[in-house]
This record gives structure tokens, C-alpha cells and sequence, in this order.
């Protein structure tokens, strides 16, 4: 039977961390706090002995609050990352066997380019933002209507397979680069840092997201997959209707996008999609990736978001005021 992190854990260990703290083995918590010093949710706070490279990491609840167990004794470089952005970085955290160490984080963002507002912070705050109350607003066919603008997906339950050997020399790459940085899709998972926008019709589903101008459809009309179709960033969607559930499914992907935590995939990627709203503010977002070219078993993830009334996607333009990519290596 698979077992799920409760929401009030919402800690996401990698392989190399003990679930339960060593004798011999030292453990790291405190709080996250954001640049007004409110808690910080959706934080991932990852840790890397400076000696043998071993990482393990902790996603924050609503409280900020995080824990990392298991933790070898020694030097550990700490970095946090809210979506997909390093906010935090601090080298020479010591380790002790035996010794909880409490370490509170105050993030502050550092070089952003964007307009006034449209920065990390806002992208957190609007998952935060008050949303309708009432019964899900049904479409003229009778199903849910999926319709609107939703805020950045807050994560509430991972598992985290393990990652195929040739995957963890991927990750242990130094220097590695998010396809973003080049203008190109991060990943096929809906709305993980910016607001999307659905809009629904009786046999297609668009959404639109506010991210490199990437798009994707769900044909609701009964078609198949391609046979031999051309892989993609986004794939090929087809879907349908259970109950009040609209469940996606995915094929036909490249090798190139990057999927959560900056893991990465190849062409064998099938996801399952189940999109509900369970009431008129809020959506659930669950995902079945099932990737056996990059992973030992599937991989189950399920996300929350509420709908920003009376607000709009923006433009995406990748290379506007770019003044990043000089820098990569």
C-alpha cells in the first residue's frame, strides 16, 4: 500500500535521507519566512554535504515550518528555492550526531528583472489570496466548468520515486541549467510558478499558461492518440469525463522538459491528469507520471489552486531585459 506524507508533515525526502534521525546522524529544522516575514509555504529547502555531495530536501507547509532528519555529521551547503527560484544560500552549516540544530531562513529575492509585482513573491501570494465561496459553476453540458484564472499550483501530497541511475548522474551535474533559462518550456505539469487560464468548450479544453508562450489542448471529442506522432514539449492530450472528475491523458513527449524538483524525463513519459473543482474558488490538480526510462515505480502528485477573480494572465516574453544568459557556463 502506498503511503502519503500527511499536508501537516509536507516534508519530500530524497533517497539519501533516513525517514527516521541516526544516533549517529544530526537534524536540521526551523522556519521559512518571506521577504515581510510572513511563513513561507511551497519553500524547498535542500541541503548538500559539501564532502560527498549527498542531498536531501524539505518542501515547507502553510506554517513555513521544515525538517530534515538523517543528516550525516559535517559541513552542508543550504539553498532554498521557491518555484524554481534560489532565494536563500548559505555555505559552512554545521552538522552535529545527536545535535538538533535550529535554523530559521529569511528569503529575500535576488536580481529579479521582472516588472513591479511580478516577482517570486507575488507569484506565493496569490495562492494565498482570498477565493469565492458557493457551489462549481457547471458548464451548459452539465459538466463542471473548469473556466477561469487560477494562481501558481500549492503542492499537498508527493511521493518520490527513485530516480534510475543514469537520471541521478543527471541531477549530480554541476552547473545545470533550467530550459527556462533558454527560453524554453519548463515542464508539461499545469501552472507550477505562474497563473494559468482555462477555457473550456464541450470537446476542447485549452490551457493557456503564463510561460514562455506554452499552450495545451485536451480533446474531449472521442479522437485517439497519433500512432506516430512527432514527440513534443507538451504531448498529445486526449480526455474525458468521470463523474465531475475530467481525467487527462498524455503521450507523445521529447526527452527535453524537466519535471518537478528539476528532475528530469525521457520520451516513455505517460501522464495521468485528474482536474476537479470542488467548489466556485478552488481546484484540485492530480498527476500520475509514469516515466519508466527515469524512474523505478510511478510517480503521484496532487495540487490545490484558487481562482484569481477579476485577474488575468500576462505576457510572457522570454528575452525581454535579459540579462542573465551572458553569465551560464
Amino acid at each position: 500500500m502506498k503511503k502519503r506524507l500527511p499536508i501537516w508533515f509536507a516534508t519530500v525526502l530524497l533517497a539519501s535521507v533516513a525517514l527516521h534521525a541516526q544516533p549517529n546522524s544530526g537534524t536540521v529544522s526551523g522556519v521559512v519566512f518571506d521577504n515581510l516575514g510572513a511563513p513561507m509555504p511551497q519553500a524547498e529547502v535542500r541541503f548538500k554535504n559539501s564532502q560527498s555531495g549527498a542531498q536531501s530536501q524539505a518542501v515547507t507547509p502553510a506554517s513555513g515550518e521544515y525538517s530534515v532528519a538523517g543528516l550525516p555529521p559535517g559541513a552542508y551547503e543550504v539553498a532554498v528555492f521557491v518555484h524554481g527560484a534560489r532565494l536563500y544560500f548559505r555555505q559552512g552549516v554545521a552538522v552535529e550526531a545527536g545535535k538538533p540544530l535550529n535554523l530559521d531562513i529569511r528569503l529575500i529575492e535576488d536580481g529579479s528583472l521582472g516588472a513591479i509585482g511580478d516577482d517570486i513573491f507575488e507569484r506565493a501570494r496569490l495562492g494565498r489570496q482570498e477565493a469565492p465561496t458557493g457551489p462549481a459553476p457547471r458548464a451548459l453540458d452539465g459538466h463542471p466548468d473548469l473556466s477561469g484564472v487560477w494562481a501558481p499550483m500549492h503542492l499537498v501530497e508527493m511521493d518520490l520515486p527513485e530516480l534510475l541511475p543514469w537520471a541521478q548522474e543527471v541531477m549530480k551535474r554541476p552547473g545545470r541549467v533550467s530550459p527556462n533559462a533558454y527560453c524554453l518550456p519548463q515542464g508539461v505539469l499545469i501552472g507550477m510558478a505562474n497563473p494559468i487560464k482555462l477555457v473550456q468548450s464541450p470537446k476542447t479544453i485549452v490551457v493557456l499558461m503564463e510561460d514562455v508562450f506554452t499552450y495545451r489542448q485536451f480533446h474531449l471529442d472521442g479522437r485517439e492518440h497519433p500512432k506516430d506522432a512527432d514527440p513534443t514539449w507538451m504531448g498529445h492530450s486526449v480526455g474525458h469525463w468521470e463523474g465531475d472528475t475530467l481525467v487527462v491523458d498524455t503521450v507523445g513527449f521529447n526527452d527535453k522538459g524537466w519535471m518537478p524538483l528539476g528532475r528530469p524525463r525521457t520520451d516513455k513519459l505517460h501522464l495521468i491528469e485528474r482536474f476537479r473543482r470542488l467548489d466556485a474558488g478552488h481546484l484540485e490538480y492530480d498527476v500520475t507520471a509514469n516515466d519508466p526510462g527515469t524512474y523505478t515505480k510511478p510517480w503521484h502528485l496532487k495540487y490545490t489552486t484558487n481562482l484569481l477573480v477579476g485577474d488575468e494572465i500576462g505576457e510572457y516574453v522570454c528575452t525581454e531585459n535579459e540579462q542573465d544568459v551572458q553569465h551560464y557556463k
